[in-house]
């Protein structure tokens, strides 16, 4: 019998609090390719059923669920809006340049190195595998390797100057799971917010590492809340959480009290 083959995978998931502080939720992956593999496809259709970020017309929803095709061809087959169509995953572990290994793989990466990664993986895939009535999904399961928003705008940008064979691009964030949600990378849409800001504008900006959160500010409302035509009394609890370097930042800006 043929041993299932393994994949490394990363360190990531979302940060979550509670009464004792903040933690980091790490999610376990399946480690056998093919599980991997069937967990990402699930989570696909899954966040599907949600809106799609930034996505072009005409949309490919509703999606059916996903079958895996033989090993050593493209990855599944998925039923479309636009009719059966061929579903090919890709994760983002640039490993070559960090030893090999996740444990070496840095906290942050600037957008535009980033974004030379995911396009190069893109068009790889795209060279290979791409073709008409296919689309390619990225994930990541290291937290420093994820597409962010950043990440997608400079990524949809050079591939709008230079399509893929794909049909579709998608970028999935997987947050547990049994959890996701999607951003389309290609065609896309230009995000409102990054309209008026070139690459080099972007690239001043970085998503925090889960590592660098710290709480920064509490508090408790004590109010009312409506409960059928009663007020009843509540207490609420508010903690706000932000990376380590801005909290440095604004307190060096605070006035001395």
């Amino acid at each position: 019998m043929t041993k299932a083959r393994r994949k490394p995978q990363g360190t990531s998931g979302p940060i979550v609090g509670g009464p004792d502080g903040i933690e980091w939720a790490k999610i376990r992956f399946p480690e056998t390719k093919l599980e991997r593999e069937w967990l990402v496809a699930n989570l696909f259709f899954k966040g599907s059923a949600r809106p799609i970020m930034e996505e072009s017309k005409p949309s490919l929803t509703p999606f059916g669920m996903p079958h895996p095709n033989d090993e050593n061809d493209i990855d599944f087959t998925i039923g479309t809006a636009e009719g059966t169509k061929l579903m090919e995953l890709a994760e983002i572990a640039p490993l070559k340049t960090h030893g090999g290994i996740f444990e070496n793989a840095p906290k942050r990466i600037a957008p535009k190195e980033k974004a030379s990664i995911v396009y190069d993986l893109i068009r790889g895939k795209s060279d290979h595998q791409g073709a008409p009535g296919r689309f390619l999904v990225l994930y990541a399961t290291e937290h420093a390797f994820k597409a962010d928003v950043i990440t997608i705008e400079l990524v949809r940008r050079r591939l709008e100057k230079t399509p893929p064979k794909f049909d579709r691009v998608y970028a999935l964030s997987i947050h547990g799971l049994d959890a996701a949600s999607i951003w389309e990378v290609y065609p896309g849409k230009p995000h409102d917010f990054f309209r008026e800001l070139s690459d080099d504008d972007l690239d001043r900006g970085q998503s925090p590492h889960p590592t660098e959160f710290v709480v920064t500010h509490s508090l408790t409302w004590t109010g009312a809340v409506l409960s059928g035509f009663r007020r009843l009394p509540a207490e609420f609890s508010l903690t706000i959480y932000l990376p380590g370097y801005l909290c440095d930042s604004i307190g060096q800006t605070q006035a001395p009290g």
